[in-house]
């Protein structure tokens, strides 16, 4: 067990952990899409069904803690790394590696994506989950009443482009820490998943300024 533990701590171990919680939370991302994608609908049944049934269901309870704690473990072990590896760069600047463009702003994306979370789950999460006895608001109309705003639209879909560029870069620094993916299947896999990461994201800026231009044309 005292080995596990001192494991955890090794510059490997760490790689290992931030690459295996941004996959899973790009999984969140994945679902969140398909459970947004509801919003386009006039309809608002099936997404107000979805809402409710996800709140009432013990298993998504659970599953939202262990998510929190994934974002915890993510956002953590990434600071912790980013403090040593700018650490290390003002000691050593003559080993500083060529960078592509996500790789420099990885620290400002995450910035980024970590002030779009609290003020996304303060709007709806908390909000619906933690309503004053009654009926809860009604998230499908507080979705559309947001994106109605220009300014929290654009806001929206300026951290879903911060978003595409953070899982960039680490989808490419991931498949160099999973070292049970076959070399000849790192490639491929890699592509895959990379634009997985570079749709998602896309496809959730869409939905809102979908929502947007929508309410424009309904004036």
């Amino acid at each position: 067990m005292i080995e596990f533990v001192r494991g955890l701590g090794t510059v490997r171990a760490r790689k290992m952990i931030e690459a295996s919680t941004g996959m899973l939370l790009l999984a969140f991302c994945v679902e969140h899409v398909l459970g947004n994608s509801m919003l386009l609908l006039s309809d608002p049944g099936p997404y107000r069904w979805y809402t409710e049934t996800m709140g009432r269901m013990l298993l998504i309870r659970i599953a939202e803690v262990a998510l929190f704690g994934l974002f915890a473990v993510h956002i953590a072990v990434g600071l912790y790394m980013r403090w040593q590896h700018m650490t290390f760069m003002r000691s050593h600047p003559e080993k500083r590696p060529k960078q592509t463009l996500s790789t420099r702003l990885v620290g400002w994306t995450g910035a980024v994506i970590l002030i779009f979370l609290v003020i996304h789950l303060e709007r709806f999460f908390l909000r619906h989950r933690f309503a004053e006895e009654g009926t809860p608001p009604d998230v499908y109309v507080m979705a559309h009443e947001a994106f109605a705003s220009p300014w929290y639209t654009a806001f929206y879909i300026l951290c879903m482009v911060a978003l595409a560029s953070h899982l960039h870069h680490g989808i490419r620094s991931a498949f160099f820490s999973f070292k049970f993916v076959p070399p000849s299947m790192v490639p491929r896999v890699r592509s895959a998943v990379a634009r997985v990461g570079l749709i998602t994201p896309l496809l959730l800026g869409y939905i809102a300024l979908h929502i947007y231009v929508m309410h424009l044309l309904s004036r």
